[in-house]
């Protein structure tokens, strides 16, 4: 949009990590430096570190465009993984078939890969960008793997690049802070290195002119960018289409705070330049991984007591499945018990079988007004009279007290009477010993 305005052939202030656009700043120079000792030399573990927008993988990617034929490289970016997740990526991007495999195969197939390569005379690099993302389990993996050499030579070289908190959590892990034997941080740009990095991409973006930014302007994009080589990308881009809207030929001060505010990003940038603001956002970083680790530690307690709890509640179905089939049983053995008394007592008396059923489905209280019923006396042909008194209910003639008779739930109603049940029976076969 603004390209022939400002005579560019090419946006020079784009996000993407261009190996094209680097520029290398003292900080960058010095990490490049360490980067190639670090292939060169065949080294344990490098790492590089550097605030977020600082060209970290643009200066990984300007590091590729410039590895050497003898030289197979991975990279991987995504690292929320686990170790087994890490391992199988790893060997994705050397292309090695691990489909179907687990961890023990999948980590042989790799080391044979290294040793052909080795065999080869052809080094193998594998790149981690956000590396600060790993796991500790998962970067202990990769310290195994760092295991994998031969009498002289490491079989796999590890670059991992990554905010300042990368090495906060490497330091956490005094085995792995051992195999470090290459580290650069990446600094931030100065005022006079903001300058130089715009001038140089419009350079390279096509125009002839150095212009096009004020002295002023250019002092409060550092001011606002905290010399963050992506937060310089953002306010340039941004001031140059401001500009161009409003026929602007030369960006000024009053142009670039206009555009920061109107890109609603006053907020990403306010006060950015003030030193304690730097300081407090440094602190919360630190802070940040603090918190990330305990979270860790939480979370895997927490799991821990899931598990236990799992197994209590497991434990008691099983307790409570057993209980109520034993009281399933007790209860019908009272039962059948009742019943075959009832039937005895019933026909000594002379009385039809039918007149009382009792069942599993009969409610205490039912079987209460069953035994409280007196039973008809047998007719007595031969005297030719019968007898009009009414025979003693059979709960009163085995001994049994009615309140305790009414208290009877039925089976399977509420278990809290299940001592009342056994009260009964305890009643019942002492009766039945008495007779």
């Amino acid at each position: 949009m603004y390209k022939t305005f400002y005579g560019l052939k090419e946006k020079p202030f784009k996000l993407l990590p261009d190996a094209e656009y680097i520029y290398m700043s003292t900080g960058h120079e010095n990490a490049y430096t360490h980067l190639e000792y670090a292939v060169l030399e065949n080294k344990g573990f490098a790492v590089i570190t550097g605030e977020i927008g600082s060209g970290k993988t643009t200066l990984i990617n300007y590091l590729l465009d410039r590895i050497e034929d003898d030289i197979q490289l991975g990279l991987i970016n995504n690292t929320h993984v686990s170790p087994t997740q890490l391992v199988k990526m790893i060997c994705q991007d050397f292309e090695i078939d691990v489909r179907g495999l687990d961890k023990a195969e999948i980590v042989d197939r790799l080391q044979n890969f290294l040793i052909r390569r080795y065999a080869e005379k052809k080094r193998v690099i594998l790149v981690i960008d956000e590396a600060q993302n790993l796991p500790a389990k998962s970067m202990e993996e990769l310290r195994m793997l760092s295991n994998l050499e031969s009498d002289k030579d490491h079989l796999i070289h590890i670059i991992l690049v990554g905010q300042p908190d990368l090495m906060e959590k490497i330091r956490r892990l005094p085995q792995f802070a051992q195999r470090v034997t290459v580290y650069s941080h990446l600094d931030v740009l100065s005022k006079d290195e903001v300058a130089h990095y715009i001038h140089y991409r419009l350079k390279i973006g096509g125009t002839e002119r150095s212009d096009i930014f004020s002295p002023a302007a250019i002092e409060t994009i550092s001011e606002y960018s905290r010399g963050i080589p992506r937060l310089i990308n953002i306010v340039c881009d941004a001031a140059l289409v401001y500009g161009f809207a409003d026929g602007i030929d030369v960006i000024d001060q009053n142009t670039v705070t206009g555009a920061v505010e109107s890109m609603g990003a006053g907020v990403m940038f306010q006060n950015a330049s003030e030193p304690h603001v730097v300081d407090s956002l440094e602190d919360s970083a630190k802070d940040g991984a603090e918190n990330l680790l305990l979270l860790e530690n939480r979370f895997k307690l927490i799991e821990t007591r899931l598990q236990l709890f799992e197994k209590k509640v497991e434990s008691l179905a099983h307790g409570s499945a057993d209980s109520g089939r034993e009281k399933d049983s007790r209860d019908e053995m009272i039962i059948e018990m009742l019943q075959l008394l009832k039937n005895r007592d019933l026909a000594s008396h002379g009385a039809a079988k039918d007149d009382l059923t009792i069942s599993k489905g009969t409610s205490g209280e039912d079987v209460a007004a069953a035994l409280k019923q007196p039973v008809a006396p047998p007719s007595i042909s031969d005297s030719g009279s019968s007898a009009h008194s009414e025979v003693t209910p059979l709960a009163s003639d085995l001994e049994i007290d009615q309140e305790e008779v009414a208290q009877i739930q039925a089976p399977g109603e509420n278990t809290s009477n299940g001592s009342l049940f056994s009260q009964l029976l305890d009643k019942i076969e002492s009766d039945v010993e008495k007779r």
